[in-house]
């Protein structure tokens, strides 16, 4: 099992008895679960990618890692975000992420601190060589997260910006 601890966080792919749970079992996985689950996890986004995640998984274990991981407060044990990557790295290295924080976490280094932890990760797995995401141009704490990871961005499609971070080699 993989866990990424940081000071505040417990960072761990979402197995698939989980993503199952979340669907088909939720009131059953919320009474038995040590961790709180609120009832704004997952965000719709996330909810409708579980489906195909469970097939991912069901289909090819060793794509465990390379989809839906949750962010755990660890002192508080309750689920607070994710954070999904799209894919597998792609031929080039690339991979894509998206992240969801629970409405109303008001300390925004947790943000921070989630994402720069799952990026330290994948900077180890040797497939990856860039870390790819994008925000609305409106976005501004987005914008000022990506430039605070040392993210730079690389293109502007209509309201949307394209934004990477290239593994040091």
């Amino acid at each position: 099992m993989i866990e990424i601890f940081t000071e505040r966080l417990l960072i761990i792919p979402c197995s698939l008895d989980i993503a199952k749970s979340l669907i088909f079992h939720r009131i059953e996985l919320e009474k038995r679960s040590p961790i709180i689950i609120p009832n704004g996890w997952p965000s719709a986004h996330v909810k409708g990618l579980l489906p195909f995640y469970i097939e991912k998984l069901e289909r090819d274990k060793s794509e465990y890692g390379w989809g839906l991981w949750l962010v755990i407060d660890y002192p508080e044990k309750k689920i607070i975000g994710d954070i999904y990557l799209h894919d597998k790295p792609d031929k080039h290295g690339n991979i894509s992420i998206s992240f969801n924080m629970i409405q109303g976490l008001k300390d925004t280094s947790i943000t921070y601190e989630a994402i720069d932890a799952l990026i330290e990760w994948l900077t180890t797995q040797t497939d990856v060589k860039k870390v790819n995401t994008e925000c609305s141009d409106s976005n501004t704490q987005s914008i000022k997260l990506f430039e605070k990871l040392g993210m730079r961005c690389t293109k502007k499609e209509g309201r949307f910006l394209l934004w990477e971070l290239r593994k040091a080699m």
